[in-house]
């Protein structure tokens, strides 16, 4: 394990480099998900690549969030940023997945400059109240259940980390399943795969209050970055929501994955490994 910390911005941030190859460096989600997470997505990618894990504040190894921004978007942002330059990373490639897709969109409008190439996995563009209404709409007993989780974390007399657990039951078992295109088949997967990663429920609070609508469409136009756009055939919102991002980008692929949801990284593994590797330019192992 290549395990770090330092001191950016003013707080301890843990960060973790694993693989071999070209740098690949990782937008963690703002919404509370330790490194573990993503690495048990992207561990594979680890052959060719070299990827760039770091929690975001008050996650995992870093150090505690002072304010309600620190939770915040743009401070992982911020993070990315300081982490690169401590590195010694003029530019470099970077993934992001779900919410950390939607955030490496305004990381690219930014600093576009810094970014050599960017790998938006099951992100959009835009996610707007109508957005939601399709989403209900479509999954009923999924809206139903979450409806009751969300009333049962309002409950001011819960701790903060009986929160948190009734949040990891919740997605684990039910709502990250349910994203997938054999929610069943996967259940057991996503389990595994978020096993050794933190949650937290404080975050994705100040996730839903920041983001439960977002339109970054006016900002595609102006980001130069070469890209590759990845939807799921079966996620909860379909590959056309996806296609308008790529639509936008003026230098983007945009690959949809027939047999995934929200997990292409785990549903459909072999097949987005070599799609990383095939836009960064790597060649596939020896034998494969």
């Amino acid at each position: 394990m290549r395990a770090f910390a330092a001191e950016l911005n003013s707080f301890r941030i843990h960060y973790e480099v694993h693989g071999q190859g070209p740098v690949l460096m990782t937008l963690p989600n703002s919404w509370g998900l330790s490194f573990e997470g993503l690495r048990a997505m992207y561990r594979p990618l680890e052959e060719r690549l070299t990827l760039v894990y770091f929690d975001p504040r008050g996650m995992g190894g870093s150090g505690p969030v002072r304010e309600e921004s620190d939770r915040g978007m743009a401070a992982v942002r911020v993070d990315f940023q300081a982490l690169r330059r401590h590195l010694g990373l003029e530019k470099v490639a970077v993934i992001g997945w779900s919410n950390g897709a939607m955030n490496l969109i305004d990381l690219a409008h930014e600093h576009p400059q810094s970014l050599s190439a960017a790998i938006f996995v099951h992100g959009v563009a835009s996610f707007t109240a109508e957005d939601s209404r399709t989403v209900q709409a479509g999954h009923p007993e999924l809206t139903r259940r979450y409806t009751a989780f969300l009333k049962e974390v309002d409950d001011p007399g819960k701790t903060p980390e009986e929160k948190t657990r009734l949040l990891r039951q919740m997605w684990l078992e039910e709502y990250f399943p349910m994203t997938c295109a054999d929610p069943d088949a996967m259940r057991p997967r996503i389990a595994v795969v978020f096993k050794d990663a933190q949650l937290s429920w404080a975050h994705v609070e100040h996730t839903n209050r920041e983001a439960g609508v977002f339109d970054a469409r006016d900002k595609l136009p102006a980001i130069p970055v070469r890209s590759l756009v990845i939807a799921g055939a079966h996620d909860l919102l379909p590959p056309e929501r996806v296609k308008a991002l790529a639509d936008g980008l003026p230098s983007a692929t945009l690959r949809v994955f027939a047999r995934s949801g929200h997990f292409a990284p785990v549903e459909e593994a072999e097949a987005f490994k070599a799609a990383a590797y095939g836009f960064l330019g790597v060649s596939a192992p020896a034998g494969r």
